[in-house]
């Protein structure tokens, strides 16, 4: 089968079209025939090896696949072939002592073990959520990372609440595209960033109430000036350590801020005075701890067009570099899509 695949970390131009041999599943898997894997950062810190997560090399990375069941494992049951999937990242361990998930052991498909830049995947039988009628492959591809992500940092670790006030960094990002939509599903304010103009109109035509460039100002004052100096109750935050004095300086009394990633560096210098003062709580989001129910839910809000997945656009799997190179450049707005 053909992959898109690298077998030391650096440029782009480590990533390959080459053949690799067709993955066999074990009784308890199920064979996937890929139709859409798209894209996240996380491909390209992987690929670069700027991750804490490092892969086993040779690699094929794609944590986001949509597919068909092209076989099944003889131990799995209620799972047919030809059926429509989407498929989870997480491949979670139990723990002997509590019987739940043991979050520090838990894999991922496409990090810990090949993922969906390939023709065909492997995937345990328990990780598949049904694709509705009338949600295309393309479509459901950009759900497991970025619109989980965004429901499970903003309600589960969030606790947001109606008529709430949002920031959502990044707004052009697949996450953060995802995160103005949930925000706004759930009747919040949402403030929306992002590094040019273009990309805030498109932010506002998903729902933002209000936007900020932060390549031509400070966010921070424009928090204030928008929020008649009370600040934000919740920041969803992709930006990481640059952003972190503003972030704070922005948050109410009671304020939450979730760090999603570390695009601007995971490192920062940090006043706690302001943290305690104003009772603020400062929240790490990881999509790989989120419970497959959220993968079903996001799903269905998408083909009620509740939910409204963002594609920049869909590229054949033989282009991985140049789709990669689009996420670097931040030239996209939304997701990028490989089709096998």
């Amino acid at each position: 089968m053909k992959a898109a695949i690298y077998n030391e970390v650096g440029s782009v131009e480590v990533l390959k079209y080459e053949d690799v041999p067709e993955p066999e599943i074990s009784p308890d898997e199920v064979l996937v025939r890929v139709k859409a894997s798209s894209l996240n950062r996380l491909d390209l810190r992987l690929r670069s090896g700027k991750s804490p997560r490092p892969v086993n090399l040779p690699h094929v990375g794609g944590v986001d696949i949509a597919g068909d069941i092209e076989k099944v494992g003889r131990n799995v049951k209620g799972v047919k072939q030809g059926t429509r999937v989407v498929v989870s990242p997480t491949v979670k361990t139990i723990s002997h002592k509590t019987g739940g998930a043991d979050l520090a052991l838990n894999k991922v498909i496409g990090v810990n073990y090949w993922g969906g830049f390939a023709e065909l995947v492997k995937v345990p039988a328990e990780n598949l959520v049904e694709i509705p009628e009338g949600l295309s492959y393309d479509e459901a591809s950009t759900l497991p990372v970025c619109y989980v992500t965004a429901w499970y940092g903003l309600f589960d670790r969030g606790g947001l609440k109606p008529s709430e006030t949002v920031l959502v960094h990044a707004a052009g990002s697949g996450t953060g595209s995802a995160a103005v939509q949930v925000a706004k599903l759930a009747g919040a304010y949402v403030i929306a960033t992002a590094g040019s103009d273009e990309k805030l109109a498109k932010a506002r035509k998903l729902g933002a109430d209000e936007t900020i460039n932060y390549s031509t100002c400070e966010f921070a004052d424009e928090v204030k000036r928008i929020t008649d100096k009370r600040g934000v109750d919740l920041i969803f935050d992709q930006i990481g350590g640059s952003a972190w004095e503003g972030n704070i300086s922005s948050l109410a009394p009671k304020g939450r801020l979730l760090l999603v990633g570390v695009v601007g560096g995971g490192a920062a210098s940090a006043n706690i005075g302001p943290i305690i003062m104003r009772d603020i709580s400062v929240l790490g989001v990881t999509v790989f701890n989120a419970e497959l129910s959220t993968l079903a839910t996001v799903a269905g809000l998408a083909v009620k067009g509740e939910l409204k997945p963002v594609i920049d656009r869909a590229m054949p799997l033989s282009e991985a570099q140049a789709a990669q190179k689009l996420l670097e450049d931040r030239a996209q707005f939304g997701k990028v899509v490989l089709n096998p």
